[in-house]
């Protein structure tokens, strides 16, 4: 695949995907070491690169930038993308989720410290053991988000939803309503976003 080389600019595919090895201030904020970028073009001893984080183009010593072959990260690989960061990172700083074809070890696509952002702040003990009081088993549910009604323990997963910001328990979903929020995560913006490019498109 990578035996063609495709012009890019001045800048041949395999070499075209880069990360940082300093921390850079652009007149757009910081943007951490390792941080990942396209490279837009050659400009004497500078790259200008194209940044994924605050969606900016930068000027940067080319001293100060690696590239990397973006088939050649990912769980069978020593490095890995984070998808929250956008940094070049150990593939050990990703936790393991689950196991894959052959046991092969299935890696979350964020970084610990990404997911410790995400993950927020857990519900209290008390809380749990209150709540698991009503939980609802073997008894018709009808989710309060998509309301569909199944049978919690025969038809159904339900979860107990919480504020990630507080902790705070918010109610009993289904399984599919809980994953569906968290992928949005819990941001009312985003799911306006997405409301209005279903009524649009």
């Amino acid at each position: 695949m990578y035996a063609i080389i495709h012009a890019f600019k001045g800048v041949d595919m395999v070499n075209k995907f880069v990360y940082i090895l300093e921390e850079i201030v652009s007149q757009d904020g910081v943007i951490p070491v390792l941080s990942v970028g396209i490279l837009e073009s050659v400009d004497g001893d500078d790259y200008n690169i194209n940044f994924v984080v605050g969606n900016t183009v930068s000027k940067v010593k080319k001293d100060i930038v690696k590239h990397f072959d973006p088939m050649e990260v990912g769980d069978l690989f020593p490095n890995k993308v984070c998808n929250v960061c956008h940094r070049y990172l150990p593939t050990t700083n990703f936790s393991k989720n689950q196991n894959g074809k052959g046991d092969r070890t299935i890696r979350r696509p964020s970084c610990d410290e990404c997911r410790k952002i995400i993950d927020g702040i857990n519900m209290t003990a008390k809380d749990k053991r209150e709540w698991e009081k009503v939980k609802p088993n073997l008894e018709f549910f009808i989710c309060p988000i998509c309301h569909k009604k199944t049978i919690p323990g025969l038809t159904s997963k339900v979860v107990l939803d919480h504020d990630h910001k507080t902790g705070r328990p918010r109610a009993w979903i289904c399984d599919s309503c809980n994953t569906g929020i968290g992928r949005f995560k819990d941001e009312v913006d985003l799911l306006k976003n997405a409301i209005e490019y279903l009524e649009t498109t």
